[in-house]
């Protein structure tokens, strides 16, 4: 898969030329006094309005397309003050973070200028795969492992009240022996689904690094998938569809800022345990893409926005979501250490063996609603 050819420009190390003071070259062609009103009512403007929106190189009033993963729904409010602050609207379309990853790497989203997705990790191991040279340069704005929210009398049944964290290995003997039905998201299409098939897989295979074609055709992952009895296309989507069965479902996988949320939500009929599985997790790092280097300029100009210790807060309060500024105090809820990153496969014919292997041995009663198209506008 070759990315699209404006991706393979380098990433360039700063902007081009820096403006001048404003009053030195208005005051060449403007006589004394009106200079002097005029930056008058530049500083009224600017101390009126948000800093962010005043200074040099400030595109104000732009606006850019941005395919983003399914979940980053929630970030509405933040994306508003962001408007307000710098001037520039993101216009959202929203997909699965795997199905949108492959419409990237296929170069048929050359319409979009940027991409917010859960992780990037599977767009970029398809570009090295197609002998692509570059991928789009990329910064992450906020984390969130996978874990499984548990109900509590499961887990006190299989883990003796949490005395221990299970291991992905144990949450799949528990599944094949079918002491645990769990809603897990479609592989195919979302991130979350796809991370657990990889950690499951990880740990039957015991190795200790990245999986390899050989490791993926085990006994393991195939108990683990006897456990699946709901799906959808998103995390937010699984967890409404887990709602409407919780009475005949034991858990969920998905991403620790949903079942935070979830849980304080009032609509669980029993609490809900979150395990983050002992022999490791995968992380999910919300990278936003510069697909278009044109828009360089805004795209640093929402970095920066994204990054400051203030919408930092404010991305945690709203989603639960880590914050990646580590100076920033953290809700109490999001301190637990979250143990061992798992290694995510390095060669695409790994992932796609899993993929497979999850249709082969996926039971035809999983429910759920129809799987999404792969990006669907919103306003």
């Amino acid at each position: 898969m070759n990315p699209p050819a404006r991706w393979r420009h380098r990433r360039r190390r700063g902007r081009a030329g820096h403006p001048r003071p404003l009053a030195r070259p208005l005051a060449r062609r403007l006589p004394g006094p009106p200079v002097r009103a005029l930056l008058a009512l530049v500083l009224l403007v600017c101390s009126a309005g948000p800093i962010a929106a005043c200074g040099p190189g400030a595109p104000t009033g732009t606006t850019l397309s941005v395919l983003a993963s399914a979940e980053l729904t929630d970030l509405r409010p933040v994306l508003d003050e962001l408007r307000r602050a710098t001037g520039i609207t993101l216009h959202m379309e929203f997909g699965g973070t795997v199905s949108t990853s492959n419409l990237l790497g296929s170069g048929r989203a050359d319409r979009h200028d940027l991409a917010w997705l859960s992780s990037d990790r599977w767009l970029r191991l398809n570009v090295k795969a197609g002998g692509g040279t570059g991928v789009p340069p990329a910064t992450r704005t906020m984390m969130s492992p996978l874990v499984l929210g548990v109900k509590r009398s499961t887990a006190d049944r299989l883990w003796h009240g949490g005395e221990r964290q299970p291991s992905w290995a144990d949450i799949a003997v528990a599944a094949e022996r079918g002491q645990l039905r769990y809603a897990m998201t479609d592989p195919n299409v979302a991130h979350s689904g796809l991370a657990a098939l990889v950690a499951v897989a990880t740990a039957g295979a015991g190795t200790g690094e990245a999986l390899r074609p050989e490791d993926v055709a085990q006994d393991r992952v195939r108990g683990f998938l006897a456990g699946r009895t709901l799906s959808a296309a998103s995390t937010h989507a699984l967890v409404d569809n887990y709602l409407d069965h919780q009475d005949d479902t034991d858990a969920v996988i998905a991403y620790e800022s949903d079942l935070l949320a979830l849980d304080g939500d009032g609509r669980l009929r029993e609490p809900l345990d979150l395990v983050y599985p002992q022999d490791g997790i995968v992380l999910s790092d919300y990278p936003l893409l510069l697909l278009d280097p044109a828009k360089r300029s805004a795209y640093d100009r929402v970095v920066g926005w994204l990054l400051a210790p203030a919408a930092q807060e404010k991305i945690m309060r709203l989603t639960l979501r880590r914050p990646v500024d580590p100076n920033v105090a953290r809700d109490p809820r999001l301190e637990r250490p979250i143990g061992n990153a798992l290694y995510f496969p390095d060669r695409p014919e790994v992932v796609q063996r899993l993929l497979a292997q999850y249709a082969a041995d996926t039971p035809a009663t999983v429910t759920g609603p129809p799987r999404t198209p792969e990006a669907s506008r919103t306003p």
